[in-house]
Parts: C-alpha cells; structure tokens; sequence
C-alpha cells in the first residue's frame, strides 16, 4: 500500500526503509571507519572517561509562515526522549528555553542534506558546535526525516555540525508512524559516533560495535519478537528494537551495552569540548 512520508509518496514501507528511511546521513567511508577505530584505539590508553555527562541542547527551528512552529511542550518531551535513550552511557541532556530560536525563512525551511540553504543557515544561526548540540528543526526537502554529522567530521567543517530533523518528527508531530520523537534519537546516535546497526550488510566490517548482530539490511515496520528476520549468522536476531535501525517509532527503545560504550569513547575523542563545557562533569578511570 502506498505512503506518503514528507511529501513523497512510496510504494510501501518496505521502500522508504530501503531508501533509507528518511535519513540522509551520510554513509561512512571504509577509509573514515578505519581512522575511527585506530583513533579510538590510541585514545584508549588514557583510560579516562566521564561518570555523568550534561550536554546543552541549543534548539533551532526553522519555519515558514505558521509551518514549522513547535511547542514547549514538544521540546520538553523530546529532551526527555533523549535522556531515556542515552542514559546508559552517564548522557543528561537540557537546554535553556530562553536560547530557543524560531527563525521564519522559506529556503532554509525546506532545505536538503548538504544543500547551500544548509550550510547558509547553519552559518547564521549555530552556537559554538564543540560546546553546544545544535539541533535544527525544519520543513525538509521531500522524503527526509533527518541527518546528523559524526562527530570525527566536527574538526574538519564545524559549520555543518549537528543534527537536522523533521518538525512533525517530533512528539506529537504528524509524521505517523514517524511522530513519537525517535527520527532524534536516531540521529543524535549518529552525533554520538553510532553507525547503523545494518552497516555493510553482511560483509564488511558492521557498525563496529560487537553486541548489535549483523544483518543484511534495515527492518521495517513493527516486526514480530522471537525470529531471525534478516540476521546474517545462524542463532542471531537482527536487533529490531535498536535506535540505530530503521524501525517504525514505536518499536525503537534499546541501545546495547557497547553501542552506550562506543559513545562515551566517541566523546573522549571528538567531543572533548562537551567535557569542559559541563562542570559538573567527572573523569574516571576506565
């Protein structure tokens, strides 16, 4: 049965998922992959990391005219969203409603990944990316829920960074079934350094986190507990409830240990800014 997500219309669910859901985050190169991990590996001899972690969310929305407008009560509770998701890795996540900007401006309302209306009102309007997660709300072009930047791209083109979502994305939205706040959590998975938990399939080197099994591509919908689905190894089941897959909002609520691992040791690397930002926050010994 055809769905219309964004504007765009698709045959089925099945194909917005294998069109990527929405999410134009770019793919990373087997080159980045590599770098990352020998990166994060050298950085591991420090053996430090943090206990508890605040990290301040600048909210940005963009609108046009009465489209785009988002409400307090949204904002709140997707803050509480995050706060929930990322727990496990020591994350609170707050923001400031006196810094929330609503910005009326018809291109950058409907601007796509990597476009010039992007980077032209990233430029306008971020706040210091190595302190701070800038997190835009917009219009979109036709078919996009979100995207985000990795964190081993903040150094090279700071401008860009941070995530990008869909307003009726947002809880309460009417992006349904996209419209429970997930399309954020996702997309801040990928801010924090977490791949997609299909990434290469079944070859290659995965999402590089060991606990999430491979599987040969995105699940879609709400699919049933207790089978395989499309896991790649005999006696493994494709995570159907991790963020990091393409499920519908309603069946994402997991991280793993080791993908709440990797984004502590994505921060230390990448995000060391977030650190001295928070001073409440805590070195450990790891």
């Amino acid at each position: 049965m055809a769905i219309t997500i964004n504007g765009k219309e698709f045959a089925d669910m099945e194909e917005f998922s294998r069109r990527g859901r929405g999410c134009a985050t770019k793919i990373p190169t087997p080159v980045d992959m590599f770098r990352v991990d020998e990166e994060l590996l050298s950085n591991r001899q420090r053996r430090v990391s943090f206990d508890t972690l605040h990290i301040e969310i600048r909210f940005i929305h963009l609108t046009y005219g009465s489209q785009g407008l988002i409400s307090l009560e949204q904002r709140e509770r997707q803050v509480e969203l995050l706060n929930d998701a990322f727990s496990g890795s020591n994350l609170v996540f707050g923001y400031n409603e006196e810094l929330t900007r609503s910005v009326d401006n018809h291109d950058w309302y409907r601007m796509g990944h990597g476009s010039f209306a992007e980077r032209e009102a990233k430029s306008a309007l971020s706040s210091d990316p190595t302190k701070y997660l800038n997190f835009y709300t917009a219009g979109l072009q036709n078919g996009l829920l979100g995207w985000a930047t990795f964190p081993f791209d903040l150094a090279g083109d700071p401008v860009r960074d941070g995530v990008v979502v869909l307003d009726e994305s947002l809880p309460g939205g009417n992006a349904a079934p996209f419209n429970l706040g997930m399309t954020a959590v996702h997309e801040v998975g990928h801010w924090l350094g977490l791949y997609h938990t299909f990434q290469d399939g079944c070859s290659g080197f995965g999402d590089h986190v060991e606990d999430t099994p491979a599987h040969s591509g995105p699940n879609y919908g709400k699919p049933a507990d207790g089978q395989p689905h499309n896991a790649c190894n005999a006696g493994e089941f494709a995570p159907i409830h991790n963020y990091m897959n393409y499920v519908d909002d309603e069946w994402m609520n997991e991280l793993t240990d080791k993908q709440e691992n990797r984004v502590k040791e994505q921060i230390m690397m990448y995000r060391t800014g977030l650190l001295n930002n928070d001073k409440s926050c805590h070195l450990e010994a790891l």
